[in-house]
């Protein structure tokens, strides 16, 4: 597979932190690939994020974006393949209606305006906002409000987008329609996705998951490998997803299957052998 992101021996440290929130660490990003970055707060997700967009410069190693070294002279030109959705939509918002917000980026790039109002349209229409462009951001749902914010970035085309934790302040709902809004647009886009949590619930959707621990890669596989380690997942700060603690409950009940088994496929084993009893 062919990496789009290189990341290769990087350290950072805070002005007067005692540690290094990111220590010499090294990962290969897959081009087109949903990968989710966990850990428990303070491991390091956030900051690698910025490292990878050029926000703060690492101390030793490199990081390479679409055959490109991020450094100073060619910062500008690897953010344009970028776009973030940070956790708290509201921080992103700089507009008095949505399709200004939408419009910022694209402005920034010096867009014609008759081409700009293109694109900010079909932004909209991608995440099923177009008859909201008229609206206050600040009267809209939270759902919405990410909803938005994605538009914004898919206005710019980018070729990796990073969710920042940027489903942790919708309800269950929110964050399912989120999540497969992204899943369905980067089927449609071709872009990687770069998914950053606290949450093992929602990485399901990735195709690898990295688990970090003081600014450390300690673990990467496949979502099955990860959940299979069970309440090993503990040791790194995560809990392990409802659907196994549900399995382990029912395994002196019900003879269940090895290995993880999502929720769906939980009530499914549950129900045949159940109705075998």
């Amino acid at each position: 597979m062919e990496n789009i992101i290189s990341i290769k021996d990087v350290t950072y440290t805070y002005p007067e932190a005692k540690r290094p929130a990111i220590n010499g660490l090294s990962l290969d990003i897959y081009r087109n690939e949903w990968l989710s970055i966990v850990g428990k707060n303070g491991s390091g997700k956030s900051t690698l994020a910025k490292l990878i967009d050029g926000l703060i410069e690492s101390e030793t190693g490199s990081i390479i974006v679409d055959g490109q070294e991020v450094n100073e002279k060619n910062i500008w030109e690897i953010r344009s393949k970028i776009g973030i959705v940070f956790q708290n939509p509201d921080h992103q918002f700089v507009g008095a209606t949505v399709e200004d917000d939408v419009a910022f980026g694209l402005e920034n790039q010096g867009i014609p305006r008759d081409e700009m109002v293109k694109e900010v349209d079909a932004a909209l229409k991608m995440v099923d906002m177009q008859d909201y462009k008229t609206r206050d951001p600040q009267s809209l749902s939270g759902g919405q409000k990410q909803r938005v914010a994605i538009a914004g970035v898919l206005a710019t085309k980018p070729s990796i987008i990073i969710m920042d934790e940027s489903t942790s302040m919708l309800d269950p709902n929110g964050r399912k329609t989120v999540l497969n809004l992204v899943k369905q647009l980067r089927e449609e886009q071709n872009m990687t996705i770069i998914s950053i949590t606290h949450d093992i619930e929602e990485t399901e959707l990735s195709e690898r998951i990295v688990i970090l621990r003081d600014g450390e890669v300690v673990q990467k596989a496949s979502p099955k490998t990860i959940y299979d380690m069970g309440h090993k997942l503990t040791n790194y700060g995560l809990e392990e997803p409802f659907s196994s603690q549900v399995a382990y409950l029912l395994k002196d009940e019900l003879k269940l299957p090895e290995g993880y088994l999502n929720e769906e496929e939980l009530i499914e084993n549950i129900w045949k052998l159940s109705s075998k009893i």
